[in-house]
């Protein structure tokens, strides 16, 4: 590897790209670091790479009273992609072992499969983590910078055999169009939301709770997915609507309403 050549580093999310930037500027690094904002473990794939439509619909139902425009949002994904096509500097995926970091490396290595002479990944180990892992997953985010940065000299060039598998696994995933997709044993595998769903009203009791103190309990107890509290509040407000939970205080705000399961 010649260390003097400019790389192009993708990760996912802003966190991420923070953390990356300070660990590469640890090693006297300057590169340029993409950041796609958008959570491919949770909602729908059909047509992603195609139109940015489907996703803003689905992140605008999980947060639709943020000031985000989600259909800007995730057309900025789509020209980022395009981007990347176009430029002939070699590309870094950085990713951990969850659901959301691998789908980025096989979204990416997909659109980039015509040019895989460019194509490189720093896969991190969980076990690189600071402490005790609480689980099996962790993206690329949870990691100190000092873990991150000598990665940056032990990137390795992803091979012809599993370009051609990471690329069918991402056709895989778009054809499945499951509501979710987890990370398990190293594979990904689909699931519904009711998943989720069925965690929640586990978690909830059938007397008044914070709803930020249901959604903490979930978050780390969901197998397969780093789940975003966001995410999971907006799961528990299908429930309400379903009937199975109930709400008082204010539904728009998560610190500022009560849940509880209707008593059997």
């Amino acid at each position: 590897m010649n260390r003097l050549l400019p790389y192009i580093h993708v990760v996912c999310g802003d966190s991420a790209g923070g953390s990356l930037r300070h660990a590469l500027a640890q090693v006297g690094r300057s590169d340029q670091i993409i950041v796609l904002r958008d959570d491919l473990a949770i909602g729908p794939l059909v047509g992603i790479d195609d139109s940015c439509e489907a996703r803003a619909r689905f992140w605008q139902q999980v947060a639709p009273r943020g000031d985000i425009d989600f259909t800007i949002e995730m057309q900025r994904v789509l020209d980022k992609l395009a981007v990347l096509q176009r430029d002939d500097a070699d590309v870094v995926i950085w990713h951990g072992p969850c659901a959301s970091d691998q789908l980025l490396l096989r979204r990416v290595v997909f659109h980039l499969r015509r040019s895989p002479h460019r194509l490189h990944e720093v896969a991190m180990d969980v076990r690189e983590l600071v402490g005790t892992p609480q689980s099996e997953l962790a993206s690329l985010a949870m990691y100190p910078l000092e873990r991150l940065a000598p990665h940056f000299f032990s990137m390795e060039p992803i091979a012809l055999p599993r370009l051609g598998r990471l690329c069918d696994e991402w056709r895989q995933s778009i054809a499945a169009n499951a509501d979710m997709r987890l990370w398990k044993d190293g594979e990904l595998v689909s699931a519904a939301y009711r998943m989720v769903d069925t965690v929640i009203v586990q978690h909830t009791l059938p007397e008044w709770q914070r709803a930020s103190r249901v959604v903490g309990d979930v978050m780390g107890s969901i197998e397969g997915v780093l789940a975003s509290d966001g995410f999971i509040f907006w799961r528990c407000l299908a429930l309400v609507e379903a009937g199975e939970l109930a709400l008082r205080g204010h539904a728009a705000l998560m610190r500022s309403c009560e849940l509880r399961r209707h008593p059997a």
